[in-house]
């Protein structure tokens, strides 16, 4: 399977809701997917879809933040394919990366090992 990237939009609530929420219930955290999270993320600059023949198969939802004295890229959520959670990952570190930010702080799911590895490898 080929993924594109884009950034994350307002327009992707219908496609990513499902995703997210069947990642909530098995990891046994809250749904991070609504309209107001998608708007605020497609602002962030390091917020993507990963999509195949036009159809969303996973996302990352991140924002750059300031604590006075470095800027680090936090990753509130990745879902999505094995895949497309790879690939995802590997753009929000260049994303960073390209913003000069060289601090990335992800919140993981004690129970999602998967992407505690995927992340320490990117």
């Amino acid at each position: 399977m080929s993924l594109s990237l884009r950034p994350v939009a307002v327009d992707d609530l219908v496609d990513l809701q499902p995703l997210d929420a069947a990642y909530a219930r098995e990891m046994g955290v809250e749904p991070a997917v609504e309209a107001a999270s998608l708007g605020f993320f497609a602002r962030t600059g390091h917020a993507f879809v990963a999509e195949s023949g036009g159809r969303p198969q996973g996302a990352v939802l991140a924002q750059a933040v300031w604590d006075g004295v470095r800027p680090t890229v936090r990753v509130s959520r990745l879902i999505g394919s094995p895949e497309a959670r790879r690939v995802l990952a590997e753009a929000v570190v260049k994303s960073a990366y390209d913003a000069a930010v060289y601090d990335l702080a992800a919140e993981v799911p004690a129970a999602d090992e998967a992407l505690a590895a995927l992340l320490s490898a990117a």
